[in-house]
């Protein structure tokens, strides 16, 4: 949409027009968050590396013998989940919430031995979508008998998909989660400040680099000592690098991503993943 052009605001859908008129805050921000990450296009992309022995370096750093008992039991339950999936009629993979992706195997397994190794107490994630991640998650803080999960999710303008969020979640998993529908410049803050401490962040919602910084720099204020950041798609901006590169007391790791099928728009068709932790 064109700032030179105000008639452009008549082409909006009608679903468009109905969520600015009842969330007119949140609409606003999806506009200028729109416009940002499209400045951001102008930038060349920033060439990360992938670690081919991610998961190898990820225990070193957690001081935990590699292979672990715990990547074991996520590809006992990575099918399971998938195939619950595709039972309510749901794909996983790129391009299955619309554009957007749910988890891929390496993300969610990433984040799942994280959760056994530092049994985390506060987790706090952007972004639901089926809510694939959060299902790990929860599932893996009920294994650990402690923890809980709050979700920052602003949801597509889409009805369709908006009744699709959080699907993945089944109702016995609900009890350790707390759901929270707005954007993350919105809600993060606020639910930071009320929780003082977190254990372990995840961003997944909008892939800009000044959004990934925003949010990095308001987890990094309330991680606990020995707490994790796990950030998605990184490929997509330059935000987890300037984030290593600003915050030296982090390791941080680049690991590529392990999608149900070929994503034909990343550039090794599979995108790619950050963790960084607290040295």
């Amino acid at each position: 949409m064109s700032w030179q052009n105000p008639s452009g605001f008549i082409r909006l859908p009608a679903h468009a027009i109905r969520g600015i008129a009842t969330d007119p805050a949140d609409s606003w921000r999806r506009v200028v968050d729109k416009l940002a990450e499209r400045l951001e296009w102008r930038k060349e992309p920033c060439l990360y590396v992938a670690d081919p022995d991610w998961e190898k370096r990820l225990h070193a750093l957690l001081e935990i013998t590699w292979p672990c008992a715990a990547c074991a039991s996520f590809h006992e339950l990575w099918p399971v989940v998938v195939q619950e999936m595709l039972a309510l009629g749901l794909q996983a993979g790129p391009e299955s919430f619309g554009p957007w992706n749910d988890g891929d195997m390496g993300l969610t397994r990433a984040i799942w031995c994280l959760i056994h190794h530092l049994r985390p107490n506060r987790v706090v994630e952007t972004g639901v979508a089926h809510g694939f991640t959060s299902r790990f998650i929860l599932e893996a803080l009920k294994r650990n008998q402690i923890g809980q999960l709050w979700s920052i999710d602003l949801p597509p303008i889409s009805g369709d998909l908006q009744r699709q969020v959080g699907i993945a979640v089944p109702e016995h998993l609900r009890q350790r989660w707390t759901y929270i529908r707005g954007s993350s410049r919105r809600r993060l803050p606020r639910l930071l400040r009320e929780l003082k401490q977190i254990d372990l962040f995840v961003h997944d919602s909008l892939h800009s680099e000044r959004n990934v910084r925003f949010e990095m720099n308001q987890a990094v204020r309330t991680l606990t000592s020995k707490g994790a950041i796990v950030v998605d798609d990184v490929d997509a901006n330059w935000g987890f690098h300037s984030f290593a590169q600003s915050v030296p007391e982090y390791d941080t790791i680049v690991c590529e991503a392990e999608p149900t099928r070929p994503d034909l728009r990343r550039f090794n068709n599979k995108g790619l993943f950050g963790i960084a932790l607290k040295r």
